[in-house]
This record gives structure tokens, C-alpha cells and sequence, in this order.
């Protein structure tokens, strides 16, 4: 696979990287465009419908939008699958706790500017939604004679 990664004036695509599914990924220099064309190669292959950019790790998307200059390292990659494991688990213990406790979500604070005298305050839990109490104004447009009037006494 090292060989890939050769630049070779006769080879159009070069090879910049895998991440840890196997997709590979390819760089190529275009002559008329100002930035180079990276594209990736997927190892399955998939309907065309099934692809999309949360197959491919972010740090590999990061790279094929030029908002990276190099390419992530399998270190990179393993560290974050790592990461994203380790949340995981915090995320199931969290659950696991707030379900032997019996309430799913404590009262909520309300957050107000801190100073030396105040207190957090308690929210009160809505009973309806937000917009179920809301009442439109009646609302009718001026005329045209009207606002040509008052454009006239804006000016004098």
C-alpha cells in the first residue's frame, strides 16, 4: 500500500491515508484549480443512497474540505475512537444512576447574572407550552393615502 503514496509524475491520484475501517483516501493535483482534489474510496461497497458524510470519521472530513492541511495518523484516530468509547461508557453510567435513583431530571436553575448578594433560583416546570397561551393583535394595513401622509408630516 506504501506505493501508493508515491508522487509519480505519471499518477493521478495519491494515496494520503486510511482510517481504522479501511476507506482510503486520495489526494490529486489539478493543474487549473488553485487547491488539490481529495476524494475517498470506500472499502464496502454500498447503494449510492446509503453514503453519506457520518461514514467517514471527522477528522478524515476535516481533511477532505481542506480545513486540515495534513492528514490524521491512526494514532489520532485510535485516541479519538478511544474518547468516543470512554463517553460512551460515562453516558450509560449516567443513565444507569439517574434510573436507580428514580427521577430522570432534578429541578431546574434558573441562570441569572451572579453577584455577591443573589441566589440561584428555581424554575417553575411549565405546565403548557410556550405558544399555546400566545394571542395575536388584530393588525390591519394602512392605507396607501395614510402613508403617503405621514411620510408628507415626517418631512415638514
Amino acid at each position: 500500500m506504501m506505493w501508493r503514496a508515491l508522487r509519480l509524475p505519471w499518477r493521478k491520484d495519491v494515496l494520503a491515508g486510511a482510517d481504522l475501517d479501511g476507506n482510503l483516501y486520495f489526494e490529486r493535483s489539478v493543474r487549473s484549480a488553485q487547491r488539490t482534489r481529495r476524494h475517498v474510496m470506500y472499502k464496502k461497497n454500498m447503494p449510492i443512497a446509503e453514503y453519506s458524510d457520518q461514514t467517514i470519521p471527522v477528522q478524515w472530513q476535516a481533511w477532505m474540505r481542506h480545513t486540515r492541511k495534513q492528514p490524521p495518523t491512526i494514532q489520532e484516530l485510535l485516541q479519538d475512537a478511544e474518547r468516543r468509547q470512554r463517553m460512551a461508557e460515562n453516558v450509560h453510567r449516567l443513565a444507569t444512576k439517574e434510573a436507580s435513583q428514580g427521577s430522570v431530571a432534578g429541578p431546574e436553575v434558573a441562570h441569572t447574572v451572579p453577584n455577591s448578594h443573589s441566589q440561584p433560583q428555581i424554575a417553575t416546570p411549565r405546565t403548557s407550552p410556550p405558544g399555546e397561551s400566545f394571542e395575536p393583535e388584530g393588525w390591519a394595513p394602512a392605507s396607501a393615502n395614510r402613508a403617503a401622509a405621514r411620510s408628507n408630516n415626517d418631512r415638514n
